[in-house]
């Protein structure tokens, strides 16, 4: 793995989190839609054999990875902030945690991460050696979650 990659699974951990809470409003508005629920009304947490039991239980089940997955999602935002912050070079750290923790765009970074602008052209070329130190610095890391990924495919493979 290297580090782009690494460094990206917190955004996509954040766009699981968003997708699960979009699934979660569609199923509110399907009970909405059959009369189950009334606007403010706390959603029960009932498993009844019927339609709207189904569904409450479907929500309260839903709500529960969601709270789990933005649990996992702040430990892994902060392990990684933390293992940014290693890096030598401080306008480097700068780059990446603006860029994959804050999710800052590119233009965003180039006008207000530092005490003076530059143009998005050298904050990309920054990126790039931004990346690289991040993966000498945390190259047994990488490695070892390269090794745990191959001996997963190849268990899942047999």
């Amino acid at each position: 793995m290297d580090a782009k990659e690494y460094l990206g699974q917190v955004k996509r951990k954040e766009a699981k989190i968003r997708n699960l809470r979009r699934d979660r409003e569609g199923i509110v508005n399907m009970l909405y839609s059959l009369g189950g629920v009334r606007e403010g009304e706390k959603v029960q947490r009932s498993r009844n054999n019927d339609k709207f039991g189904t569904l409450y239980g479907r929500i309260d089940e839903m709500e529960r990875e969601i709270d789990r997955q933005i649990a996992d999602l702040m430990n892994f935002q902060l392990k990684v902030s933390m293992e940014i912050n290693e890096l030598k070079t401080d306008k480097y750290m700068t780059v990446l945690n603006c860029r994959y923790i804050h999710f800052m765009p590119w233009e965003e970074i180039a006008e207000s991460a530092f005490d003076v602008k530059y143009t998005v052209r050298h904050i990309l070329k920054m990126h790039g050696y931004a990346l690289l130190e991040f993966q000498a610095v945390h190259r047994d890391m990488l490695a070892k979650m390269d090794e745990e990924r191959s001996s997963v495919a190849m268990c899942s493979s047999r």
